[in-house]
């Protein structure tokens, strides 16, 4: 269970990271996450993020554009390291949010917005089973 503060990251299933925020994420946590994120780009492997923002309300005007800014200073670790990102989603308000950023600044890898864990799971195995697909496909030239 996350705390009611912070984002918890599960690498347990690597190359699938969960990563679960809380209803509320003070600037600071946000600031933790991006770093925690930066850190797994910094591996230098291909993973994919499944982020749970069912407990989400809202998400602050400035959280959206400190969004927005990470994403564009992290473009190219991002399109050569993401399998893609699956977001959990249960309130539309928050879908506003997160459409918003994605406006602004369209992910270059294979995202979706699910309903459920299990939705965002089945989707996350799909794009593993066909980057490993990819993956073999390259090795046999």
């Amino acid at each position: 269970m996350p705390a009611l503060d912070r984002a918890t990251f599960d690498d347990s299933r690597w190359p699938m990271l969960h990563l679960w925020l809380p209803g509320t994420l003070p600037a600071q946590g946000l600031e933790e996450s991006l770093a925690a994120v930066s850190r797994y780009l910094l591996r230098g492997e291909r993973f994919l993020i499944i982020i749970d923002m069912s407990r989400v309300g809202i998400i602050p005007l400035e959280q959206r554009w400190r969004l927005v800014e990470w994403l564009d200073a992290h473009k190219q670790p991002l399109r050569e390291r993401m399998i893609g990102v699956a977001i959990i989603v249960a309130s539309p308000v928050v879908q506003l949010s997160v459409s918003a950023v994605l406006f602004a600044r369209p992910l270059p890898f294979p995202n979706i917005s699910c309903p459920d864990l299990s939705s965002a799971e089945a989707w996350a195995a799909k794009r593993l089973q066909e980057e490993a697909g990819h993956t073999q496909a390259g090795k046999s030239r």
